[in-house]
């Protein structure tokens, strides 16, 4: 078997679009040659919406982006590098992609293609060697989801601030040392906060709001009034104003906010429910705001919403 630097390996980290009767691939896109576990199988978003990337917010726009015209698109953060990819879900074609924490894998996004070129300096070439890596495994982006609004056209995103000191283990690794490689994660130079809950314009890409926190951010989720609830490695889980993200309640749960919060109703009365427990990804994330640490009980919590 082929390995090495200047492979493919397709179809990781990839978005693939299959025809439901044939199984067939229709179109691919590989985001990202993955040699650091920054994998991207998290959830990707179906909307319909205007196209009009803002070239002060959105670094990589494809020159065949009409503004403003209708597209069918699949957009989100599919991967741990944190960007954010938008393609016409039809056709596969690329229209653009924006960052959101620090990062430095991909040194740019081909704006014909949508491939991601890989900054060849954080490549691992042989044993023993050590890299700055940002984001770390645990990802800008994690399995913790993002959420859509029809209400107000803008997407939600739980992010993590992290970067990692990487060692490469052996030149031939064994199965045992799993990526062959170590990894200590921090907070990348200069920044406090491991939390980011980021509302980004599916039509333009623009920042509409960004909120900072010491503790990491999980699951999301956005309700037809206008509220967005989520939680954090600290246990807190609150509600939000979708439009500006103002806190309007909060409670601790005294625990890591693991699960994805998730909505119902019963005559008449509606309820959100949320669980809690501990997962790799938040112990991780918790241990860059120690003095803000909590527990790790499975629990689930039910709040009814006011009639």
């Amino acid at each position: 078997m082929l390995a090495g630097n200047d492979e493919q390996y397709l179809y990781h980290n990839s978005t693939l679009a299959l025809d439901g009767d044939t199984g067939e691939i229709v179109w691919y896109m590989q985001h990202v040659v993955d040699h650091w576990d920054l994998d991207h199988p998290f959830e990707r978003l179906l909307i319909d919406t205007a196209v009009t990337p803002d070239p002060g917010s959105v670094e990589w726009i494809s020159p065949r982006v009409r503004p403003g015209e209708t597209r069918r698109v699949l957009t989100g953060i599919p991967g741990k590098t944190g960007l954010v990819y938008t393609v016409d879900r039809e056709t596969g074609q690329f229209l653009w992609a924006r960052e959101t924490v620090m990062q430095n894998v991909i040194a740019e996004v081909n704006t014909e293609s949508g491939a991601g070129v890989i900054n060849e300096e954080n490549l691992f070439t042989g044993a023993d060697q050590e890299r700055f890596i940002c984001p770390s495994l645990n990802g800008g982006k994690n399995f913790p989801s993002g959420a859509y609004s029809p209400l107000t056209g803008l997407m939600y995103f739980p992010l993590h601030n992290t970067c990692a000191e990487m060692i490469s283990l052996a030149e031939e690794p064994s199965l045992d040392e799993l990526y062959a490689i170590d990894s200590r994660i921090v907070l990348p130079p200069g920044v406090e906060n491991a939390g980011t809950i980021e509302a980004i314009s599916v039509e333009t890409g623009e920042t509409a709001w960004k909120l900072e926190q010491r503790a990491g951010a999980t699951s999301l989720m956005t309700t037809g009034s206008g509220l967005l609830f989520g939680g954090d490695t600290m246990g807190m889980f609150k509600a939000y104003d979708q439009e500006s993200g103002e806190v309007l309640w909060e409670v601790s749960l005294g625990s890591h906010v693991t699960g994805y919060p998730a909505t119902y109703a019963v005559n008449g009365r509606q309820y959100v429910a949320v669980s809690t427990g501990g997962s790799l990804n938040t112990l991780s994330i918790a241990n860059l705001a120690p003095e803000r640490r909590a527990a790790t009980a499975n629990n689930l919590y039910v709040f009814a919403l006011p009639e």
